[in-house]
This record gives C-alpha cells, sequence and structure tokens, in this order.
C-alpha cells in the first residue's frame, strides 16, 4: 500500500521507444520464473530440512512478499494486455477466443486433483500429499510458462499513449472524476466481500464430496463451449451493463438456489447433508449461468477496457497504472477485514478446527454451510445498486470509439511526421 502510489506514478508516465508497458514486461520474466520455481519447491524444501510449522509460515510470507514485490516493480509489465489493440470488436473477437482455448485446458488441473483428493479421502489410493501436489504444480506451471514467454515476447502495444503523460495527482484526481470507473470499483468491491469460506471445507468436510462441482458442472458443460457463440450475438445487441447485469443475475441464481435448497429441512435432517439432492440443485444453477459463461469470462475485461477508454475521450490521457492502484486499494483494505472477519465466523462462531472430524447433522457443519453460501449472497445482490449508475450505454460506447479512432490516427500521423523531421 506504501510502494503502489509510487510505482504507479513510474509507469503511468514511461515512455520509451518499446511503449509503455513493455520494458516492465520484460524485466519482470526473470523474477516470475524464480517465484515460480520456489513456489513448486517449497513443500519439498520445507520437508527435506524438517521445518516447523511456524518456520514453513514465514516460508510462505517470503515467497508472498517476493510477489508483491515483483508485482509492485515490474508489474507494469501486465497491464500492456489493455493496449494490445485500438479496435473494441477485435478485442472481442480475441478474448472470447482466447478464453475458449483457456477453458479447454484451465480446467483439467483442479478436476485431476479434486478426484485425487476424493480417493485419497476415501481410503481408496495411498498417495503421499506433497508429493502429489508438488508433481501436478511442476507440470502445470511449466506448461503454463511456455504460452506466458511466447506472449511476452510477441505481444506489442497498439494503442498509443499520449504524447505528454499526466502528472500523478492529476492522473489520480482524472480517475476520480471517471463516473463509469467508480461505479465499477464500488461494483467489484460489493461483490468481492467474500464473507464465509467459501464452498471448499463444506465439500470436503460436511458433504465428503470434493468432485460435487466437477460432476454436477457435467450439464452444462456443452453450455459453457456454446456461450462463446453467443458473444458476438449479445455484444452487437446489449450495452456492457446490460451483459454485465445477465451474468451476474446468473450467477446469483445459481447461488441462491443452491444455499435456499440447501436449508430445507433444518440442521439435523437438511438437504444439505445429501450429496444426490445437492448434485441435482447444483446442476440446474450452473446450467442457467453456463448460458453466459462465456460472457462473464469476456464482459469483466470489456469493462475495464470501455473505463480506461473512456478516461482517454474525457482527459486526453490514459492512466492504466493509477486505475489498477485505486482498484488494488480497495482490495487490499478489504481483504484485511476480511481475514478477520472469516477466522471469527470459522473458529469462534462455527467451532470448525481443521483435522477434527464433523458429526453429521451437528451444529458445526450446519454453520460451515451456512458461513459459507449465505453471507456472500447479501453482498451478490448489494453489488447491483451501483452498476445501475453506469453511464455507458450502447450510443455513447460508440460515439467514444469513433471520436477515439480520429484522435489516435491524428495523433499517429503527428508523431510520424515528428520522426520524419529529425530524420531529416
Amino acid at each position: 500500500m506504501i510502494n503502489d502510489p509510487l510505482t504507479a506514478a513510474i509507469i503511468d508516465n514511461m515512455r520509451t521507444r518499446w511503449g509503455k508497458f513493455k520494458p516492465f514486461q520484460y524485466l519482470a520474466l526473470l523474477p516470475s520464473i524464480l517465484g515460480g520455481i520456489y513456489t513448486c519447491m517449497l513443500p519439498i524444501i520445507a520437508n527435506f530440512f524438517g521445518w516447523s510449522a511456524g518456520t514453513r509460515l514465514i516460508g510462505y510470507m517470503i515467497l508472498q512478499y517476493y510477489n508483491e514485490t515483483v508485482g509492485a516493480f515490474f508489474g507494469g509489465g501486465g497491464y500492456i494486455e489493455n493496449v494490445f489493440t485500438p479496435n473494441p470488436n477485435e478485442r472481442t473477437s480475441l478474448l472470447v477466443s482466447a478464453k475458449f482455448v483457456g477453458d479447454l485446458l484451465g480446467k483439467f488441473p483442479s478436476q485431476i486433483f479434486a478426484v485425487l483428493l476424493d480417493l485419497r479421502g476415501n481410503g481408496i489410493i495411498k498417495a503421499d500429499l506433497t508429493k502429489m501436489f508438488v508433481t501436478g504444480k511442476w507440470i502445470v506451471w511449466t506448461i503454463s510458462m511456455v504460452p506466458t514467454i511466447m506472449w511476452y515476447l510477441t505481444s506489442k502495444e497498439r494503442v498509443p499513449q499520449s504524447e505528454k503523460p499526466p502528472q500523478p495527482i492529476k492522473g489520480i484526481l482524472s480517475v476520480f472524476r471517471n463516473r463509469p470507473l467508480l461505479v465499477n470499483v464500488l461494483s467489484g468491491f460489493i461483490d468481492d466481500i467474500n464473507v464465509g469460506q467459501g464452498g471448499d471445507l463444506y465439500y470436503n468436510d460436511v458433504l465428503h464430496f470434493n468432485t460435487l462441482e466437477t460432476i454436477a458442472g457435467i450439464p452444462g458443460s456443452p453450455v459453457s463451449y456454446y456461450s462463446y457463440a453467443l458473444v458476438p450475438k449479445l455484444r452487437k445487441k446489449c450495452s456492457t451493463k446490460a451483459l454485465w447485469f445477465l451474468d451476474r443475475g446468473a450467477t446469483f441464481f445459481k447461488a441462491s438456489i443452491f444455499f435456499l435448497i440447501g436449508t430445507i429441512g433444518g440442521q439435523k435432517k437438511g438437504l444439505y447433508l445429501h450429496k444426490i439432492p445437492m448434485v441435482i440443485t447444483f446442476a440446474i444453477g450452473n446450467t442457467v449461468q453456463m448460458l453466459f459463461y462465456a460472457t462473464g469470462k469476456v464482459i469483466n475485461d470489456e469493462i475495464n477496457y470501455e473505463i480506461l477508454d473512456y478516461c482517454e475521450w474525457k482527459n486526453g490521457y490514459r492512466v492504466e497504472a493509477t486505475v489498477t492502484l485505486i482498484k488494488g486499494y480497495f482490495t487490499k483494505v478489504k481483504d484485511i477485514f476480511l481475514r478477520i472477519v472469516n477466522a471469527y465466523l470459522l473458529e469462534n462462531w462455527a467451532g470448525f478446527e481443521s483435522g477434527t472430524e464433523i458429526v453429521p447433522g451437528g451444529e458445526v457443519g450446519w454453520k460451515l454451510f451456512l458461513t459459507a453460501f449465505g453471507p456472500k449472497l447479501i453482498f451478490d445482490a448489494l453489488c447491483f445498486i451501483p452498476m445501475m449508475f453506469y453511464n455507458i450505454d450502447r450510443d455513447t460506447r460508440e460515439r467514444m470509439y469513433i471520436d477515439l479512432e480520429r484522435s489516435r490516427a491524428l495523433r499517429a500521423a503527428m508523431e510520424k511526421l515528428d520522426d520524419n523531421e529529425v530524420q531529416e
């Protein structure tokens, strides 16, 4: 929270022959690889040297501080995705293609390990947990690094920056005058208030069914791939705001019915204790959500690009790093309080202790289910309110990109003229 404003100012004022973000992208490559190796080897290192629980915690904290430092000083390399194309239609097409390929490959590691955990948890296989995770981590990390390095080497910045960067204070103030950004930040802040510990503890310790999401997700899987074909059609007919409401509405429906069905029968005889009704409920909600799955994958990126373009349209310059700074501050402050609240709910209110057997129909399992899915619904509903004030409709969006295309073309022509004069 201290170094972010400094690095944001440096990044947003950077101007080089390679672009604004390209130097940071190159600088981040080696530190990121070293951090990845340490992440993969950390459990093996801890076991080899016989680290205690406290030493393991310190080792993990060192990794977190290292990643935070790399992200702070070289994080500008990640912002290049905001300027890889100036054409909104091309951007949507590329995002849909990238997300589709990512989904084909990205789900397999978690699905495979969910199966392995269930097999190990039920005594069917006897595998060393540390070796299993380290092996899987190495395989997944190595495969993921190949396209990452290719992206670092081939990506280019095609959206030009203004010739004179904004002063840091002026850049921050322009963000606060950017209504779509403030609305998006506030909505995202509320939406990301994850009170409770998520569903993992419930699936593992109460239902003893880690593969619930994988198995119940089978009916919705073909629908999720079909949803990619809907994105271009929906993009032409609907505003960004409308697409956001479709995506979040489907997600809220899925979470609501899963929670409400689970509470039927109460603590001792509740459906939350039974695999079949919870699988069926999850499958129904998930299938509805999958209709807008691709929309959700694309729309968050689209909104981010749109609010940056809106800032350029209104102010004449772009402040990608400052925008990320504002969002990051909200997230960091929120996470500090959430960790305290969630720890209290889990330990003091629910009475949950890791490694302790949970009695079916007991108070601990019931409260674990309630905290996993109940409080989040409140904030999922509240996040719709700020987004109602998002003021970029279809007409504004079209007018904005027409104006930006003209101003960018003029800027590029002037820069080319200046280069020719220098050469002469």
